[in-house]
């Protein structure tokens, strides 16, 4: 993938991120958010928001930014790759870190692609906090994409703008999707919707690798670091399978199927991981 196909098309106030004034001057006001500033990568973020936000709603109290929009903040000040967007709305720890990543694109993509962002995820059953408290409110990730596609408010602080044209856009095609899932025959949507709450293709890869005890090193990786586990993962059965074979032509007989030790395997790939892992903070 080359520069220029990994950066996201944003628009907008470069500086601002589009929010509004009250949001903007108070999110870099706050305590919080300068404690942030020691927090260099995408990783960190990642960490941070999985270890402390708990809510997705803009404010504590009053005027005062929540810890999720001060990370969210903090990420448009990474200007995050499209692949690093991928890994947030696709991320298998953490709602928030999911919904952060939706609200994200709500705020700098260039609103004629949200449809494509959000389309695959508008049934996603995933639930979060939208606010903190005794009495928190539930949502879902599915009810908040489609939020961010109709509404012009979220939690009582406004949204940047979609052009006229573009809304009416995204709410016929939004009209169309509800539409095609009311018609379409009963075992049909069952399985379109068990295949939209899978969130997306690069879920479905995931889970894939559990199947394979020398592949599943791979599930919390990103994309980039996964294919390369991978390979490496079929280099090291490739090799294992090569020594079996020269070991029974040597003594005068087939290779027996299925002898590739997967514990072995598992032992040498743990060593290629701790690599991948390590370079794959630089490729970030």
């Amino acid at each position: 993938m080359s520069k220029s196909s990994n950066k996201l098309e944003t628009w907008g106030n470069e500086s601002t991120m589009n929010m509004n004034a009250i949001l903007y001057q108070n999110i870099l006001a706050s305590p919080y958010f300068k404690s942030l500033y020691d927090k260099k990568t995408f990783h960190e973020i990642v960490d941070e928001i999985y270890n402390e936000v708990s809510y997705l709603a803009p404010f504590i109290k009053g005027t005062t930014p929540s810890t999720a929009f001060c990370c969210l903040f903090k990420m448009w000040t990474l200007r995050l790759t499209i692949k690093q967007i991928e890994n947030l709305i696709d991320h298998a720890d953490s709602p928030y870190i999911r919904a952060i990543g939706f609200l994200y694109l709500r705020y700098v993509c260039a609103p004629a692609q949200l449809w494509d962002w959000f389309s695959y995820y508008l049934d996603d059953e995933e639930e979060f906090d939208m606010t903190g408290g005794a009495r928190a409110e539930k949502c879902t990730i599915g009810k908040l994409v489609r939020m961010l596609i109709t509404d012009q408010k979220f939690q009582g602080t406004m949204l940047p703008r979609i052009p006229v044209p573009i809304a009416r856009d995204l709410n016929k095609k939004l009209e169309e999707y509800d539409r095609q899932a009311r018609d379409a025959p009963r075992d049909e949507a069952s399985d379109d919707g068990d295949r939209r709450r899978g969130r997306s293709p690069s879920s479905d890869r995931r889970r894939d690798y559990r199947d394979d005890p020398a592949r599943g090193i791979a599930n919390d990786t990103d994309m980039m670091t996964t294919t390369i586990i991978i390979a490496a993962a079929d280099a090291v059965r490739a090799r294992h399978a090569a020594t079996i074979a020269t070991a029974a032509t040597v003594h005068g007989r087939d290779p027996p199927l299925g002898t590739v030790d997967d514990t072995r395997v598992w032992k040498d790939l743990q060593h290629v991981e701790y690599i991948v892992r390590t370079v794959g903070f630089l490729i970030l």
